[in-house]
C-alpha cells in the first residue's frame, strides 16, 4: 500500500514539471511581424533625351530616423513614431538609390549607371537627401504616404550641375500598414520618375 502511494506521488510530481515545462517554454511567443519593401519597378517615359554619359548614383544621405529600415508615422505634424510589428527591408536610402538604379537601367537612356562603389567611372554623380520618407495623417482620417528629396546633379570636377527638391504624396486606402506600404510604392515612383526624366534633362543640355 505505501508503495503504490509513493509511486502515485511521484507520477504526479512528474505530470506536475511537464505542465510547468509545458506554461513555461523557453523558445519566445510567436507575434506578428512583416517586412515591406516600396521599391517598385516605375514605367520611363519615351520622351526622356537619350545621353551618352555614365552615371554614378550616390546613397543618398538622411536622418537618423529616416535612415532606420522602420516604418515612419507621423500622427501630428509635431511628433514622429514607427508603426509596430512592421519594418522595411531596406532602409528609405537603399530603396531610393535602388529605385533609381532599377528605373535609369531600363530606360536605357545611359552609356553607363551604377551605384558608387560599382566599379563604374561616371561623368556625373547623383547625390540624393531624404527629406521626407513618413505615413502623415496632418489632421485626416486616413494617412498619405510623403517621399521628398533633395537632389543635386555633379560634375566629375565636384561642381553641382542642377539642384531640385522632388516631393510626391500619395492616399492611402485605409490605415492598415498594407494600405500604408502601397501608398509609399506609388510616391517613391512618382519621386523616382521626376527624378530620373530631371536627371537625363539638365545632363542633356550640358
Amino acid at each position: 500500500m505505501k508503495s503504490t502511494q509513493m509511486k502515485t506521488t511521484r507520477t504526479l510530481a512528474v505530470v506536475a514539471m511537464l505542465a510547468m515545462l509545458a506554461g513555461c517554454s523557453i523558445l519566445p511567443k510567436r507575434e506578428d511581424f512583416a517586412i515591406h519593401t516600396a521599391v517598385t519597378h516605375a514605367t520611363p517615359d519615351p520622351a526622356w533625351p537619350q545621353v551618352r554619359v555614365q552615371l554614378v548614383i550616390a546613397r543618398p544621405t538622411a536622418e537618423r530616423m529616416l535612415a532606420d529600415p522602420r516604418i515612419v508615422v507621423r500622427p501630428s505634424p509635431d511628433e514622429l513614431q514607427v508603426y509596430h510589428g512592421a519594418t522595411w527591408a531596406e532602409s528609405p536610402p537603399e530603396m531610393v538609390q535602388r529605385s533609381l538604379l532599377q528605373l535609369l537601367e531600363d530606360s536605357g537612356r545611359l552609356k553607363g549607371v551604377a551605384t558608387r562603389g560599382g566599379g563604374l567611372s561616371g561623368d556625373y554623380e547623383l547625390a540624393m537627401d531624404i527629406r521626407r520618407f513618413d505615413s502623415d495623417y496632418a489632421g485626416g482620417a486616413t494617412p498619405n504616404a510623403v517621399v521628398e528629396i533633395g537632389a543635386r546633379l555633379v560634375s566629375k570636377d565636384g561642381s553641382v550641375v542642377a539642384f531640385r527638391v522632388f516631393r510626391a504624396d500619395a492616399a492611402a486606402s485605409s490605415t492598415a500598414v498594407p494600405a500604408v506600404v502601397q501608398a509609399f510604392q506609388q510616391a517613391l515612383a512618382k519621386d523616382s520618375q521626376g527624378i530620373a526624366g530631371w536627371a537625363l534633362g539638365a545632363m542633356a543640355r550640358r
